[in-house]
C-alpha cells in the first residue's frame, strides 16, 4: 500500500503542497510509469507539487471530426547506443524539455516504422509523452529510408517545422511566423490529451479513434 498523502492545515499554500507518485498518477489519470516518464522528461519536478499537475489538470482529449494527426509517443530521454547508431550519430533518444531544437527533432523526426506518404499526407505530426503533447511539426518532405541489419521493415525520416514545443516548466511557444491556418489547429493540440491506439510509437488520430 503507498505511503498516505495529508491534508494541510487552514490557510496552507497548496501550491506548494508535495504529491507522491501514485497521487500524482491518480490525479492526471495515468499509470504510475508514465509519471515516472514525464519526471524522467522534465515534465514534473522532484518533489512533485501540486501546483505542477494542476497546471496539466482540465485538458480535453484531443478528438478528430474529419482528416487525420499523425502521433509520435515517444519516451523520456536516454543516451543513444553509439554500437547501435554509429550510422546515425546523436547523443540522444527521447523527450526532454531541455532538448535544444536541434536535439529535438533528431529525436522526433528519425527513424520510425510508418507509412512515409500517410504522414505527409496528414502534414501534422505531434509528439507526445504519457498522452502530453511536447512538440509540433509541420512535415515537409520524407528525407530518407533504411533497413537496420536484423529487421526487414525500413525506417524513415522526415524533414518538417517546428511550429511549437514545450520547455522547463512546461512552457508552450507557438513559432512566429505561423502560417494563419494552422494557427488553431497547432493551439488546440497543445491545449489537449492524446491518446491514440498503435502496434508502435506512431500512431494515426482519426475519426475512427474510440480508445
Amino acid at each position: 500500500m503507498p505511503l498516505p498523502s495529508f491534508d494541510l492545515p487552514a490557510g496552507a499554500d497548496r501550491r506548494s503542497e508535495t504529491l507522491s507518485r501514485t497521487v500524482a498518477a491518480a490525479r492526471l489519470e495515468l499509470h504510475v510509469a508514465h509519471v515516472d516518464k514525464m519526471i524522467r522528461a522534465g515534465m514534473l519536478p522532484l518533489p512533485i507539487t501540486a501546483a505542477s499537475v494542476d497546471q496539466l489538470l482540465g485538458r480535453p482529449r484531443l478528438r478528430v471530426v474529419d482528416g487525420e494527426l499523425t502521433v509520435l509517443r515517444t519516451d523520456a530521454r536516454q543516451q543513444a547506443d553509439p554500437a547501435k547508431y554509429l550510422s546515425d550519430p546523436r547523443r540522444w533518444l527521447g523527450f526532454h524539455v531541455q532538448h535544444t531544437d536541434a536535439e529535438l527533432e533528431e529525436t522526433s523526426l528519425r527513424w520510425w516504422r510508418c507509412t512515409p506518404d500517410r504522414v505527409m499526407d496528414n502534414e501534422l505530426f505531434a509528439v507526445t509523452v504519457a498522452t502530453f503533447p511536447v512538440a509540433v511539426y509541420q512535415i515537409t518532405g520524407h528525407k530518407e529510408s533504411i533497413t537496420r541489419p536484423g529487421e526487414d521493415k525500413p525506417r524513415h525520416q522526415f524533414a518538417g517545422e517546428l511550429l511549437a514545443r514545450i520547455s522547463p516548466g512546461m512552457v508552450g511557444t507557438v513559432r512566429e511566423p505561423l502560417p494563419g491556418h494552422l494557427r488553431p489547429l497547432v493551439e488546440r493540440i497543445m491545449d489537449s490529451r492524446i491518446i491514440v491506439s498503435s502496434g508502435g510509437p506512431i500512431g494515426y488520430l482519426n475519426s475512427a479513434d474510440t480508445v
